[in-house]
């Protein structure tokens, strides 16, 4: 007897070569099941992060910043907004009133972390708006850092303790940097703090002098009981009081242990436009540390700036510039360093540990996923394609986003028939393989390890890979095989087909088979005495393991749980159907999910395969 194993699932989606040239285990289509090496299995859902909001729109900024005492902390931006998820009441409250304005409603927005003794701090910009400073420990308030004479809009990065800037409406073609930062602080000594009793509340004078101050260090004292700067936002007694502090607008609250007469505080403050990061000027010579502009003036306007082994890579939209500032910042060297390789979109790239990736469309009709990395044989940075197994033509990359989780990158884009994203391609670096979901976003950031993303069609914030629905609502998928010969190229049959994985009891899934590139027949469904037809596969099969679960993941997926208990179970099945065929050269097999639940499928065999005659299949015969 003959019999034909398929269980090793590690080469993915190949779509640039024909059906019966791929490997058995590939993929010819593939909708939203990912390849684990071993097995098959259906991707996770999504789950709404924090209130949902009804109205049009969507999310077009997202970032995770930490703050000092190591909890994480989200921002986005909808519409004029700019919001932070507070994970106490799961809802996003607002950072100041409409901070984006009417003008930069529709932006695009980029964030950038910074934490320096000065404060854990949080930059936002874009180019119709401003340019922002959050102290993380104080999300709901905001200081606008503009100034025309000292720095600009647009999109921006903190990279070696300076910020860098591009994409300003004024100028599509300079790279700017500001000061590298001298952490100038100005120190207030013994301020009085009005007021009488155990408890005070008030606002230090700082900010009076100077809009665009924020503070840092700050303590307190009545002489007995001092208070000491947690630098989160909170202030601890040394004899037990408590209190809290706003860096950004210096207002305070604090209780001490007993009644206190007279009270000062002590602390800094700093203003980032002077020799810091919001600072982008420099002397009519310019010295070391202080701002910049560099030229690029070919290649389309810059997209975005990624930094590998200490050089900035400026992509623009059809080729590459290297700029290497130098360790003395007086010795820069600015040239371009790839024609004909450029990033449709800002968010078209992402810095990781092997280097940047990134969206190439710049051959129109050839568009690649390449990475920007060292080359194996040298010392040279090389761009080297990593997408040569598919064929990129039919999606568009206008609004793509690149995003680094796990072992996965995953590149956003659109089919030509949507406007918006509606297609996740996914890199699976430990396999070196892809596949294709239907996540839909324009922005993306990790929190606590979790992915999650700005939807690109409402304006709200979602969990992947989590759980196995997508609130109740059943995800379209299959996966497509490839023409397979079974290593035979005799005509033959088959009589068995088996099939082995992992389910959720309320998961079920059907099986189809062409036969020399016919259309697709349902093969182990079966049609029961109330005419309901169930699937090759269901949970609830007698060949399922239901005395054995298995834990597979957590079970928060969307608006309700899938299972019970604080994890997801499934069962082992095996199953043999019967199919007996015609004869045939070539057969392709066909797994369609359909209902709300986890499957994986980790093998399928084809079982007492009876070998015929050396013809070519009757269809093709004249």
């Amino acid at each position: 007897m003959i019999i034909k194993e398929r269980k090793n699932f590690n080469k993915g989606l190949i779509t640039t070569i024909e059906e019966n040239s791929l490997p058995p285990g590939s993929a010819s289509r593939v909708l939203n099941w990912l390849f684990n090496g071993d097995k098959l299995e259906l991707r996770r859902g999504m789950a709404l992060i924090g209130d949902e909001v009804a109205s049009s729109g969507k999310i077009t900024g997202l970032f995770t910043a930490r703050k000092a005492n190591g909890d994480e902390i989200t921002f986005r931006k909808r519409g004029q907004k700019l919001e932070y998820y507070d994970e106490a009441t799961d809802v996003w409250i607002e950072t100041g009133t409409n901070i984006f304005g009417a003008a930069g409603g529709n932006d695009e927005a980029a964030f950038a972390e910074y934490n320096t003794n000065h404060g854990n701090q949080v930059w936002v910009s874009s180019p119709d708006s401003s340019l922002f400073k959050i102290m993380t420990a104080n999300p709901g308030s905001y200081t606008d850092m503009y100034d025309s004479t000292k720095n600009f809009k647009g999109y921006i990065d903190i990279l070696l303790n300076r910020m860098f800037l591009w994409g300003r409406n004024e100028d599509k073609n300079g790279v700017y940097g500001s000061y590298i930062d001298n952490l100038i602080a100005t120190t207030v000594t013994a301020e009085a703090i009005a007021g009488t009793g155990a408890t005070r509340t008030g606002t230090l004078a700082f900010k009076a002098a100077g809009a665009k101050r924020t503070c840092f260090g700050v303590t307190f004292t009545d002489g007995t009981e001092t208070f000491a700067d947690n630098y989160d936002g909170t202030l601890t007694g040394s004899a037990g009081g408590t209190g809290t502090i706003n860096y950004t607008t210096g207002a305070y609250s604090i209780t001490f242990a007993a009644p206190a007469t007279t009270v000062t505080s002590t602390y800094q403050w700093e203003d980032s436009t002077n020799n810091g990061i919001a600072d982008f000027t420099k002397s009519a010579t310019r010295t070391a540390g202080q701002g910049f502009i560099f030229r690029q003036d070919n290649g389309g306007k810059i997209q975005n700036i990624k930094t590998y082994n200490d050089i900035q890579y400026c992509l623009h939209e059809f080729n590459t510039w290297k700029l290497d500032i130098g360790s003395n910042d007086t010795l820069a060297t600015n040239r371009i360093f790839r024609d004909n390789s450029g990033i449709p979109n800002w968010r078209a790239a992402v810095s990781t540990g092997e280097g940047v990736y990134y969206i190439d469309d710049s051959n129109i009709g050839n568009p690649q996923f390449r990475l920007l990395t060292l080359d194996a044989s040298s010392s040279e940075v090389i761009p080297v394609s990593k997408s040569l197994n598919i064929d990129l033509s039919d999606y568009l990359f206008d609004k793509a986003v690149a995003e680094e989780f796990g072992d996965y990158i995953l590149f956003e884009c659109r089919t030509s028939d949507n406007t918006e994203n509606n297609r996740t391609i996914v890199y699976d670096k430990l396999w070196n393989l892809w596949t294709v979901l239907d996540y839909c976003f324009t922005c993306k950031t990790t929190n606590n390890g979790e992915l999650w993303v700005g939807d690109s069609l409402v304006p709200n914030v979602y969990k992947l890979f989590s759980g196995t629905d997508d609130d109740d609502s059943i995800i379209d998928n299959y996966f497509e095989s490839n023409l397979d010969d079974l290593e035979i190229q005799n005509l033959k049959k088959t009589k068995r087909l088996r099939l082995r994985g992992e389910i959720q009891k309320n998961q079920s899934y059907r099986v189809y088979l062409s036969f020399d590139k016919s259309e697709f027949i349902e093969v182990g469904n079966e049609i029961d005495e109330d005419d309901v037809d169930h699937p090759a596969i269901e949970g609830t099969g007698g060949y399922v393991d239901a005395g054995t679960p298995i834990t597979v993941g957590n079970t928060t997926v969307g608006t309700k749980k899938v299972g019970s208990g604080d994890v997801l179970e499934a069962y082992s099945y095996f199953k043999e159907i019967k199919i007996n065929t015609d004869k045939f050269q070539e057969v392709k097999i066909k797994f369609v999910a359909v209902e709300i639940g986890y499957v994986s499928i980790s093998e399928y065999t084809y079982k007492d395969i009876r070998v015929k005659e050396s013809r070519i299949p009757k269809k093709y015969r004249s």
